[in-house]
């Protein structure tokens, strides 16, 4: 589907989420001004903000960057301070997901969460902070990289059976393991499994080692 088309389609689905009222705060905005003399009939329209475009966007926690990735199963959820929804949408093209609302649904959205974010982890419950710039609202949601991961089983080369308890390092390409500090460590349980965790902000080449142990 053309992304201009999908855009618009996600645009109208969102419009048309049913947003709960909220009783509005008593404040008083000045319209405009007239001298009225008697007699006087005068005509003038007035604009309001009712609704705004609220642009939900994303950027890593450690950089003031936003996303550009697009995906059709990234959903996003808000929330208010007691947990209730007050709406969610599907689908993001260069990672922004819009929503129409008026400004006091807006003001009422204390938590957002967000799912299928790609090589990102999912958000739960993030406190909302949310900006505006005339009729748009801005809602930046934080994200880090997904952590990279090995795992897998330990088992003996002629009965098959798991090895328990064998300490597995990796370390960056031809470090010498008896030297340097490993990148992660695991011990495996007692089914043989390993599992490790890696923060990389960039590829990294690594070899793996396992003590005590000849490999074949």
């Amino acid at each position: 589907m053309n992304k201009t088309i999908l855009l618009v389609a996600m645009i109208a689905l969102v419009a048309s989420i049913a947003i709960s009222g909220y009783a509005m705060t008593g404040f008083f905005s000045k319209a405009f001004d007239k001298t009225l003399s008697p007699g006087d009939v005068y005509e003038r329209n007035i604009t309001v903000r009712q609704f705004y475009n609220l642009t939900v966007r994303f950027q890593k926690e450690d950089s003031s960057s936003y996303l550009t990735f697009d995906n059709n199963e990234t959903k996003v959820v808000l929330k208010d301070s007691s947990d209730n929804q007050i709406a969610n949408g599907t689908g993001v093209i260069n990672a922004k997901m819009y929503f129409f609302m008026n400004k006091q649904t807006i003001d009422a959205i204390a938590k957002v969460s967000a799912f299928n974010l790609g090589t990102y982890d999912d958000v739960i419950d993030q406190t909302a902070s949310i900006s505006f710039s005339g009729t748009t609202a801005y809602l930046t949601v934080k994200v880090k990289t997904r952590a990279a991961r090995v795992q897998g089983f330990v088992v003996d080369e002629l009965t098959q059976e798991p090895v328990e308890s064998v300490k597995i390092i990796a370390v960056k390409n031809s470090e010498d393991p008896n030297v340097v500090t490993p990148q992660a460590e695991a011990i495996t349980d007692g089914n043989g499994f390993y599992n490790m965790s890696f923060n990389l902000t960039t590829s990294t080449a690594l070899d793996f080692y396992v003590k005590d142990y000849e490999v074949v």
